[in-house]
């Protein structure tokens, strides 16, 4: 009798300890305040403070829309691999943006004829990235802008433009004051190289999404 009340009180303490040990977990570090609730994002541009900023890399991407043979559009994702933004509410004409963007697109296990990141389209190994720098920012009503720039891709530095929207305007999870964009731009391939690809494809849409954190 005896033993079986020891066998019955040890697996009725199981669960006691488990939760105890959840309840610690959820309990923050000696010293360190506990997280409060999130601000809601806001779509006023001057809540973010002006200075500089650095792309959130968790929170960044590409996409570029490929017409197929006029039929269907095909979607790349491209992983951001650094970006700054000089922000100044006050004064847009002293924004600048510079994106640099890995050419190596990340799409679903699909196999292509042609490989997207092979010598006869992106070439990747000979070159790895492509790079937007801004020239000049035009602000429009509704926290829209055009964002004037210079893209090189495959070795060749083409000017394009960019529409660009803000999204919001907030704080990070550790209080970092946060910009959030959506763009759009349109880019000729044929631009940038002549490969038969190239002129097959034509222009491509690409969407930048990204958050950027005040440094």
């Amino acid at each position: 009798m005896r033993r079986a009340m020891r066998s019955w009180i040890g697996v009725a303490a199981v669960p006691l300890c488990l939760a105890g040990f959840a309840q610690a977990q959820d309990r923050p570090p000696a010293g360190r305040p506990q997280p409060g609730p999130m601000a809601p994002a806001s779509k006023d541009p001057s809540a973010a403070p002006a200075g500089t900023y650095h792309v959130d890399l968790e929170h960044a991407s590409a996409v570029a829309r490929v017409l197929h043979r006029g039929i269907s559009y095909s979607v790349l994702r491209f992983g951001v691999r650094d970006g700054t933004l000089v922000w100044n509410p006050a004064r847009p004409s002293a924004i600048t943006l510079a994106v640099t963007v890995d050419a190596k697109p990340f799409y679903a296990p699909i196999v292509y004829k042609i490989l997207p990141e092979g010598p006869q389209s992106l070439d990747v190994a000979k070159y790895p990235d492509a790079k937007f720098v801004s020239t000049a920012v035009r602000v429009k009503a509704g926290n829209r802008a055009t964002i004037d720039g210079r893209l090189t891709l495959m070795g060749v530095t083409r000017p394009v433009v960019i529409n660009a929207e803000l999204v919001g305007v907030g704080r990070s999870m550790e209080g970092a004051s946060t910009i959030g964009f959506t763009g759009t731009m349109l880019v000729d391939t044929s631009q940038f190289t002549q490969q038969p690809m190239a002129r097959m494809v034509g222009t491509v849409t690409v969407v930048l999404d990204a958050e950027f954190l005040k440094q």
